[in-house]
């Protein structure tokens, strides 16, 4: 009897090992075009910090944060080079942004996902592109709402219109500096993406604990 425990056990382990990657789409229904933050060709901001939270009960899933995606609003946007980029995510408990950047995180600590340069390709209203993929990203809990925060401090090419929506949402901040503490707020403001999150790997101690379940 101990074989086929073992067995199925190890079947449970390997099952979680390579579970499927989740996408989710957070921010709203979407239905509003706006740059912000990813504002090609504006004098108004010649730098940017950004944030909004994303709601655990949008996400549903616990693992690491592998992709993000935006999704295009205009034939208008046409692309364009951020420079001195960076993107960060972060556990909050907030469910709705303040005007102070520091404050949105809730006491928790931010973890940079891109440090560098983001590229905004040109492609067709409604197409997806991606901000960043990796896999060892963000390890987001889903107990507690996600933060997204966006800064550049160089940039060339259109104004990129993403989707967003307009009212029932977390809200945004944002400011004409990279390093601003404070910013604009718009209440009820959503920011439209697509997160991809790959579940972790069950540890192999896991293995053990399985089979003392049925032994």
């Amino acid at each position: 009897m101990k074989k086929y425990v073992v067995f199925t056990a190890a079947l449970v382990v390997a099952a979680a090992t390579f579970a499927v990657a989740g996408v989710h789409t957070v921010g709203g229904a979407g239905g509003v075009g706006n740059t912000i933050p990813w504002w090609g060709n504006s004098s108004s901001f010649p730098e940017m910090r950004f944030q909004t939270i994303w709601l655990s009960t949008a996400i549903g899933e616990s693992g690491v944060v592998t992709k993000l995606e935006h999704q295009d609003y205009s034939a208008s946007s046409g692309g364009g080079v951020f420079t001195g980029c960076r993107v960060l995510l972060c556990h909050t408990g907030l469910t709705a942004i303040t005007a102070t950047f520091a404050s949105n995180y809730g006491g928790n600590t931010p973890v940079a996902v891109v440090s560098g340069t983001v590229t905004v390709p040109n492609v067709n209203n409604g197409d997806w592109w991606t901000v960043f993929t990796g896999s060892t990203a963000f390890n987001y809990n889903s107990a507690r709402n996600m933060l997204y925060e966006v800064s550049w401090t160089g940039r060339s090419g259109s104004p990129n219109y993403i989707n967003h929506t307009r009212s029932g949402e977390t809200g945004r901040v944002y400011a004409s500096s990279a390093t601003a503490s404070s910013g604009s707020v718009t209440a009820g403001y959503g920011t439209v993406a697509r997160i991809t999150i790959t579940p972790s790997a069950v540890k192999p101690t896991s293995l053990g604990r399985v089979k003392a379940m049925y032994e």
